[in-house]
């Protein structure tokens, strides 16, 4: 949807009675994010702990945007107002939203609509946060600037008024004050909302979110049917576990933290009969005991998996379940303790969807060559028409660009540096660091400040040989270190075959970040949360599939909803039976 090419709606009967209110979808989550950073006064890089995002919507046409998120730490007039204490605060505090961003499109001048889309967003606020994040809302909560808005849409919905703030703001840990007040709405969704908050002796209805994760049972059919198809490869005589039993314990041993075949073993022994039996093992000969498979058998079954089938597999289960999503970064990683037959380190490659954070493709790139010959066996079996594959600098590759483009008929977004040393000065003679920046973002935190600004040209496009090159670009990264006081920079330019019509300035610098999810939300994961580079796993085909069984938990627990791996991996492991619920069983 093109926001920029629609007619001014103002003068149409029946819009503020015809509006609808509806959660913004996975697919159309980046839209969401572009138009509320290109439109509304504070921009946007995202919002804190749990959220939602809602559109309104008439006739198909979007009209406006709301973006709720998790309630404000610090807040003195609504803490007086509901009478907290700062225990009772600290614990009830999840049960109150904020209204962080609320934009009318520009296009949009319709008399009455923004209190009318409030009203309609509130009635269902409570059960979709529920839904999402396991718990309701009481109350909703909101900050306007007086400088720039009254609150009137907020007053006409029935909000209440509060004070204002006292002009601080939270930078990492710190509160620093700016001297820009803030006056404070609230708005209570149930009757009794205010009398129970305050109330030492009412149990909120608040639950970890984890008790509530489960795949559906969909998802939990399609992951048994995709198990089922990697092949056995032990010798049929002397088989006592069945592959599908051996398989859902260890998955369901990882997702409780477990880091190689013996903890896999130890878990499968804590289970009680009834999840052993849930599990599908055996029982004993001779007795009604369900029995655990011992270490060696374990060893021995996921030693003996052929783990381009078990990549396969999970891989195929993914992309049923999710789709290709609108971008996927490919990237490598060497895993450190493990070693091939003729003794070199195993290093796999991995296509990683941006948003879903899942790994849709993983195959091993041989000792004798490197990552760029593995790209196309990689990608092959994923469909990716109309997505964006970005890569970084090693695969700057014009057989890469044109396999991307003419195969499989999408787009790329390509790093240069100097491996392509006259692509690289071509794009440096622009001097595009010269003039302006065409979109720039803030973030703070982790103790640093960090600006990003990209200049885009389509001045070379015809002049390159690269293939189906049609803009180049230039990202600098401005890092202010708050607690050394020290500043840092970098230049990093790149190429794409998006159009501008495609990709605007602000998308080209997404999606140049988001081929750092790879590194963040899988590499770093697995090397810290399941501490794999550490693995006493070594040889065989145990490295590779331990690392796709690692890679299937991440899967799943994202799926289900879970935003920090290892909370939730201490959770489950605390809490070993709801892991067989998790996947279904």
């Amino acid at each position: 949807m093109e926001d920029d090419d629609r007619t001014v709606l103002s003068e149409v009967k029946d819009v503020v009675r015809r509006v609808e209110v509806r959660l913004v979808s996975s697919a159309d989550q980046p839209l969401w994010d572009g138009l509320m950073e290109k439109h509304h006064y504070l921009g946007f890089q995202g919002m804190i702990g749990e959220s939602l995002r809602y559109v309104a919507v008439h006739q198909d046409r979007w009209v406006a945007l709301l973006g709720w998120a998790s309630a404000a730490l610090k807040c003195s007039a609504r803490d007086k107002w509901i009478q907290w204490t700062p225990a009772l605060k600290l614990q009830r505090l999840p049960l109150l939203a904020n209204n962080c961003r609320f934009l009318i499109l520009p296009d949009v001048r319709v008399p009455h609509l923004a209190s009318r889309i409030l009203a309609l967003n509130l009635r269902r606020l409570s059960t979709d946060w529920e839904r999402s994040h396991g718990h309701p809302v009481r109350i909703a909560e909101t900050f306007v600037d007086p400088d720039l808005y009254r609150g009137t849409c907020y007053r006409a919905a029935g909000w209440v008024f509060l004070g204002h703030t006292r002009g601080f703001a939270k930078n990492h840990e710190l509160y620093t004050h700016h001297g820009r007040i803030k006056s404070v709405f609230v708005r209570p969704l149930h009757k009794d909302a205010l009398r129970k908050l305050a109330d030492p002796a009412f149990q909120p209805p608040l639950r970890p979110r984890l008790t509530t994760m489960n795949l559906s049972e969909n998802d939990a059919y399609l992951l048994h049917k995709a198990l089922l198809t990697i092949p056995d490869s032990r010798m049929p005589r002397g088989i006592r576990h069945h592959r599908l039993a051996l398989l859902s314990i260890a998955i369901c041993a990882i997702i409780c933290g477990a880091k190689g075949f013996d903890a896999i073993a130890q878990w499968g022994k804590a289970c009680t009969q009834k999840m052993l039996k849930r599990l599908g093992c055996r029982k004993k000969p001779g007795t009604d005991l369900y029995e655990a498979p011992s270490e060696p058998a374990i060893r021995r079954f996921l030693q003996s998996l052929d783990a381009q089938s078990v990549d396969s597999a999970i891989t195929g289960w993914l992309e049923s379940i999710i789709g290709v999503g609108e971008a996927m970064a490919v990237d490598g990683k060497t895993l450190k303790g493990a070693r091939t037959a003729d003794g070199r380190q195993i290093h796999l490659l991995a296509a990683f969807l941006h948003q879903e954070a899942t790994v849709v493709a993983q195959a091993q790139v041989p000792s004798t060559t490197n990552e760029i010959t593995v790209v196309k066996q990689l990608l092959d079996p994923v469909p990716m028409e109309g997505a964006v594959v970005t890569l970084d600098a090693l695969h700057t590759q014009q057989k890469t660009a044109r396999y991307l483009v003419e195969e499989k008929k999408a787009d790329y977004v390509l790093t240069v540096k100097d491996n392509q040393s006259t692509l690289k000065t071509h794009i440096e003679d622009l001097h595009l660091t010269d003039s302006p920046p065409q979109h720039q973002t803030i973030d703070k935190g982790h103790g640093r400040i960090e600006v990003r600004s990209i200049r885009t040209s389509e001045e070379l496009n015809d002049y390159l040989e690269f293939p189906y090159v049609n803009q180049v670009f230039c990202i600098r990264r401005a890092v202010t270190h708050l607690s050394k006081n020290k500043e840092s920079s970098e230049t990093v330019y790149g190429i794409t075959s998006l159009s501008p019509a495609k990709a605007a300035p602000q998308r080209i610098l997404r999606l140049n970040r988001g081929q750092w999810s790879i590194e963040n939300k899988l590499h770093w994961v697995r090397d810290v949360t399941f501490d794999e580079d550490r693995s006493q796993i070594r040889t065989g085909n145990g490295p590779r599939v331990m690392a796709s069984l690692r890679n299937l938990a991440i899967s799943i627990l994202r799926r289900c909803g879970a935003t920090n791996i290892a909370k939730a991996l201490r959770w489950f492991a605390f809490n070993i039976h709801l892991a067989l619920r998790l996947i279904g069983l």
